[in-house]
């Protein structure tokens, strides 16, 4: 079935006087490929009263959510078509305007506030009169209100040539369809008249005419001529009928209308029709003719004397003056028309509720509401002593609607199931019939879908479960190949306010093995399809089980489970062959969804907008031993409804409450794209449910399917620029759940399911657009250049920064510096500049005795007297700069001001930031705080240690080289003054020895301890055990014996 054209095409004229409406978002990007979604099947029907059934010659019609499935029998088998319209389906004909005339009773004029006054024409389109402008499907925006639509009734032209649907919801529609074509969404005509609903359709026996009436709240009746030959339909007469009607019949040339209290035939005259005539104006020379009244229908209420207070159902016409009347009590009453008067006669009481009246040959069945099945002559009932025979019922089901075809019987009893009988058999005895043809369907309002995998056991495409714990496997053609029934434990306390549980959730095993389902009061159970027995059962939740998610490997079996208790269960497969609990995790808000992507991470999402990533470590050497440790925490701007992963693990699509996906690096967490789920106009966003990813084979185009119960609609998105693809209706009430299935076979299909209890099948076909490729790029696709990107900012926390202030073993890295402040000098200095070497070696430090040259960040306070000293040095210099004079300042004569001048101009120069005498003193004071931390009991690294050595031997040889240099520098002794062989010499001496000492006194210490070592490694370690001692043992043993 082709896809109807959506409203991307503009019918407005070229010079229309009025400018297009701009999209919101005039940059919105475009896909290259064209979507088409396109209807396949339907299983399963939301018929619950005879006006949604029919039959003609060897075919009969019911109605399944916003569609029609027509199913044609031939022998044992049969095949299904399928019509339905868009909600901006352009029918083939168009209908002209209803002009409304006086009705024959004072109450049934329209009033002002009548529905029918409310449209009422615009001042613009009253100001150009143009119809082509008006009448144009793209002239108004479809609202989410008026997409959503349900089919209630349908009639079948006795002939087999046209179809009728009737509609309820905002801006109801009577639709005519043409039986000639095998599928079809774009109707003949669309007559959108009534308001609120209609109730039912009618086709004359002559197919002459169709009658539709409206709802209750609608309160009209439409009569309307059809051309044989093109099936266009004309407006001929209408009338109110405001009362509770259950159902529209003809018989003969008068239609009879029957409800609550309610029984009127009204008299169709095949006379001519009175069509509206265009008002003429001055401007083309003549004078303005008035319009012609249309005469209306007229109609005459039947007296029921007793049966004032009665209901009636069903009716069946047997002739051109006679029709046979059932009433919900189970009474059974012959109207006669007979020389045009009218009277209604009770024939008798069948003793059970009526549902549904059909005929063949001189038998009369009726169906009851709780399975009874009764047969009657025909010839009984019209001389008045009728001999009827009751079948009681062998099931609960009652019957909704029968009707017989040429060779077949075909049943809807209660619980939407579909069967087609051999026409002599009684549906509701213990006997059976070998020529029964079930067609398939739910019964039950669906709660949720599942895809199987190509390999499974099942031999079946998909799986749907309903409340009460049933479930069902499918293949593609709508077949059950079987079912399973979960225990479902109700509670038991007498009141009838508590909720009802119910099943809420079902997966299952890749080869559909098992089934694991959760309920409403969180009891969480494994079932073996094989066995059809729960292995396990256990309270998981206590409320509401959400979701649960499943993930198998060679190696491992993972079940997760997420509730309203703001918890999620984890579970995992033992090697005993036993689902075993592992872990409780806890969060602050409801967990939307859980994800186990592969054998080592659980993702959940939660209300509190969050997106948790967990990572799952097993003990060494136990494998059954598993804990889920937080690993990060992703924030979202919204609260999110569902999220999906892509098939390389490396992205993560979440849904969220304000209308929009989102797009995270599993990685980093950083958001890597957003788009909001508008529909084609950019008008309208909705907030989409059970994301699915897909991409083709070549990589080109991925995508993403989700469900919309915002406007009960199917959509696709591009994954990679958001642009909005397709979007279909179908479902009348909300979807459950939607599905991507792709094999060889039938190709890419998607299926959804929705609480009507019905079944659709959509064909998914992607075409790539001609020429699209050689359009010019949409702006929003220039997101993706290097200036558009988003500037690089990576933050370190605290959290993070301390881990580079942890001394590591394994890998070697080596911390920065860390940065401390100057502690002040506790140098005792010689009142005389004699001394060139420090007083006390061990005190002494490095940057004051290297830098022999270096000038100092303050005045020299030399062997002077106190008088000669400069002054002290201002408050506000010290805060900026407080450093420990070096040694080479302190032992020479106190300088003039002008040479302190000079120092202070040199200083920025030889002592600032990156100078070799600032990289001095840093390796100085770490070269302090390494000999702190090897008095420690943390081992060394073999290999860093002898790094460190060759270090020290190249610095050492690197200050010997750099010695031997300066003595060549004599051109300006204040800024290049060599280094004194005797302090370089001093220091490279005092530094070998000291650090020699220190690394032969922690390996004596090691191999003084290997023999307490190997005693502790034998016996087990206690709690207390593991001091510093030990500790030292251990790293001295990984020391190299070269050290």
């Amino acid at each position: 079935m082709a896809s109807t054209p959506s409203n991307r095409l503009k019918l407005t004229p070229a010079n229309s006087p009025f400018l297009s409406r701009p999209s919101r978002s005039p940059i919105r990007s475009r896909t290259v490929y064209e979507t088409c979604l396109s209807l396949r099947r339907v299983v399963g029907t939301t018929c619950s009263s005879p006006t949604g059934f029919d039959t003609v010659h060897s075919s009969f019609a019911y109605i399944a959510g916003g569609a029609v499935v027509v199913v044609d029998v031939s022998g044992e088998h049969y095949s299904q078509r399928f019509y339905r319209a868009r909600p901006a389906a352009v029918p083939v004909y168009a209908v002209s305007p209803v002009t409304h005339a006086s009705s024959s009773t004072p109450n049934s004029t329209p009033k002002a506030n009548d529905s029918r006054n409310r449209a009422a024409p615009s001042p613009r389109d009253s100001l150009y009169g143009n119809s082509d402008w008006a009448d144009s499907p793209s002239s108004k925006t479809w609202t989410s209100r008026e997409r959503i639509k349900a089919a209630t009734c349908l009639a079948l032209s006795r002939d087999g040539r046209y179809l009728a649907v009737g509609e309820t919801g905002y801006a109801p529609r009577v639709l005519i369809f043409s039986l000639q074509e095998t599928s079809s969404d774009i109707p003949l005509v669309s007559i959108s008249e009534h308001t609120f609903g209609v109730r039912a359709v009618a086709w004359s026996p002559d197919t002459k005419f169709l009658a539709s009436l409206g709802a209750a709240n609608d309160g009209f009746l439409y009569l309307w001529k059809i051309d044989p030959r093109t099936g266009a339909a004309k407006l001929f007469q209408q009338n109110r009928c405001t009362s509770y009607v259950k159902e529209m019949v003809w018989m003969g040339s008068n239609l009879i209308t029957l409800g609550v209290r309610h029984i009127k035939v009204w008299r169709v005259e095949d006379g001519p029709s009175i069509s509206p005539t265009k008002q003429k104006f001055p401007g083309d020379g003549s004078f303005p003719v008035p319009l012609q009244a249309q005469k209306p229908l007229p109609g005459r209420n039947i007296l029921l004397g007793s049966m004032l207070d009665a209901t009636f159902s069903c009716a069946l016409a047997i002739g051109e003056d006679k029709a046979i009347i059932c009433s919900e009590t189970g009474s059974v009453c012959l109207l006669d028309d007979t020389n045009k008067q009218m009277k209604l006669v009770k024939v008798l009481e069948i003793g059970f509720p009526i549902n549904c009246i059909s005929s063949r040959n001189e038998d009369i069945h009726i169906g009851g509401k709780d399975g009874q099945f009764a047969t009657l002559g025909l010839n009984g009932i019209l001389e008045g002593i009728p001999d009827p025979t009751i079948h009681n019922a062998h099931s609960p089901d009652g019957l909704i609607a029968m009707g017989f075809l040429a060779e077949n019987l075909v049943t809807i009893d209660t619980k939407r199931s579909i069967d087609v009988w051999s026409p002599d058999h009684i549906p509701v005895s213990a006997k059976s019939d070998s020529n029964r043809i079930p067609i398939p369907g739910p019964g039950d309002p669906i709660v949720g879908i599942q895809r199987l995998s190509e390999t499974n056991t099942l031999g079946a495409a998909f799986f749907t479960w309903s409340g009460s714990g049933k479930v069902h496997v499918w293949d593609m053609e709508g077949m059950i190949r079987s079912s399973y029934d979960i225990p479902i434990e109700q509670l038991d306390t007498g009141n009838d306010s508590d909720p009802v549980n119910q099943l809420v959730v079902v997966r299952a095993t890749g080869d559909g093995r098992l089934f694991v389902a959760g309920d409403k009061l969180g009891v969480l159970r494994i079932m073996d399809t094989a066995t059809k027995e729960c292995i396990m059962e256990t309270k998981a939740h206590s409320s509401d089980c959400q979701d649960i998610t499943i993930y198998e490997n060679k190696s491992r079996s993972l079940v997760a489970s997420c509730g309203r208790d703001r918890t999620a269960q984890l579970f995992h497969k033992s090697s005993t062959g036993e689902f075993e609990h592992f872990q409780t995790l806890e969060f602050s808000a409801k967990v939307v969804q859980v994800l186990i992507p592969s054998d080592d991470r659980i993702l959940t999402c939660s209300l509190d907008r969050t997106l948790q990533v967990h990572d799952l470590v097993t003990k060494e050497g136990e494998p059954d031993v598993m804990a889920a440790i937080p690993s990060k925490l992703i924030s979202l701007r919204a609260s999110p409804s569902s999220m999906v992963m892509t098939p390389d693990k490396k992205s993560i699509y979440v849904s969220l409450l304000d209308r929009s996906v989102c797009q995270f690096d599993c990685i980093t967490g950083r958001l890597l794209n957003s788009f909001k789920c508008n529909d084609e106009g950019g008008l309208e966003s909705v907030v989409l449910e059970s994301l699915i990813y897909g991409q083709l084979d070549t990589g080109d185009l991925s995508f993403l399917i989700g469900l919309s119960n915002t406007d009960k609609s199917v959509r696709i998105y591009d994954a990679q620029t958001g642009a909005f693809m397709d979007r279909e209706w179908g479902h009348t009430e909300a979807i459950n759940g939607v599905t991507m299935i792709e094999n060889e076979d039938s190709g890419r299909k998607v299926v959804s399911v929705g609480e009507d209890g019905t079944i659709m099948i959509w064909a998914l076909d992607l075409e790539p657009i001609a020429g699209a490729r050689m359009r010019e790029p949409s702006p929003e696709k220039s997101s993706f250049l290097s200036f558009n990107r988003p500037p690089l900012r990576r933050v370190l926390s605290k959290a993070e920064l301390a881990e580079f202030q942890r001394p590591s073993s394994s890998h070697g890295r080596r911390s920065p510096p860390r940065l401390l402040q100057r502690r002040p000098s506790k140098f005792h200095l010689l009142a005389t500049p004699i001394a060139r070497t420090p007083l006390f070696k061990e005190q002494t430090s490095p940057a004051s005795t290297i830098a022999e040259g270096t000038p100092s960040r303050r005045a020299s306070s030399g062997g002077g007297s106190r008088s000669n000293s400069p002054p002290p040095p201002s408050p506000k210099n010290r805060s900026r700069m407080v450093r420990r004079p070096s040694l080479p300042a302190l032992n020479t004569p106190s300088a003039t001001v002008t040479s302190r001048k000079k120092s202070g101009t040199n200083l920025r120069g030889t002592y600032g930031f990156g100078s070799l005498s600032m990289a001095t003193e840093q390796t100085c004071r770490q070269l302090r705080v390494y000999r702190k931390k090897l008095s420690s009991s943390d081992s060394i690294n073999s290999d860093i240690l002898a790094e460190l050595d060759a270090e020290l031997r190249l610095t050492a040889a690197a200050l010997g080289e750099r010695a031997i240099r300066s003595r060549s520098v004599r051109n300006d002794p204040e800024r290049n003054k060599p280094v004194s062989e005797t302090v370089l010499s001093g220091l490279l001496d005092q530094y070998s020895e000291r650090l020699v000492s220190m690394l032969d006194e922690k390996l004596r210490l090691r191999l003084s301890e290997e023999e307490k070592d190997s005693l502790i490694r034998e016996r087990p370690r206690t709690a207390g055990e593991g001091s510093s001692s030990s500790a030292n043992s251990e790293a001295v043993c990984e020391e190299p014996e070269s050290i």
